[in-house]
Formats: structure tokens, sequence, C-alpha cells
């Protein structure tokens, strides 16, 4: 089944924090890419049954992506789960 899986709030190593895993620019290069392409940033945390988590950080700061906007247009169905709650490989 097609469904886009949001983050259902920030992991807590979230791109959009101190606690992130990633340099500060770095974070900040990617969310103004989101930003400027209306684009997602999937989860570090890994992904639920297929589907690619998608960050809840950068979702709230870019306000959405097309995809976000795409799944709500088409009744695609929009999980929202809990990142810190995935198993880590």
């Amino acid at each position: 089944m097609t469904e886009l899986v949001l983050a259902s709030r920030r992991c807590d190593q979230c791109l959009t924090t101190a606690r992130r895993i990633v340099p500060g620019a770095r974070a900040a290069q990617i969310v103004k890419d989101c930003r400027a392409e209306r684009s997602h940033f999937f989860c570090h945390k890994g992904d639920v049954a297929g589907n690619r988590l998608h960050c809840r950080g950068v979702h709230e700061i870019v306000g959405g992506s097309m995809a976000h906007d795409f799944a709500l247009a088409f009744d695609i169905p929009i999980r929202e789960v809990n990142p810190d709650s995935l198993e880590q490989d």
C-alpha cells in the first residue's frame, strides 16, 4: 500500500535541533534546499513497511513538501510514526 510516513515528532537527533548528527552548516544547507525545492528530508531513523520516514523537523520548518501536498490532494494515506520507537541496525 502506498502511503506517506511522517515522523510524529522530531527525533532525538533531529536535523533541526542542537542534537543533530551533522554539522550545523550542512543542516542549514539541507533546510535551505528543501525550502527552495518544496522537498522533504528523510529521517535517518529508517523506514516503515518500505516507506522512508519523512523528517518532522524539516517538515515543520519548510511548511510541508510537494510529496505531502500530493498525498493530501490524491487521498494517499499519511501515517505518523514516532521516530524514536523504530529499531536501528
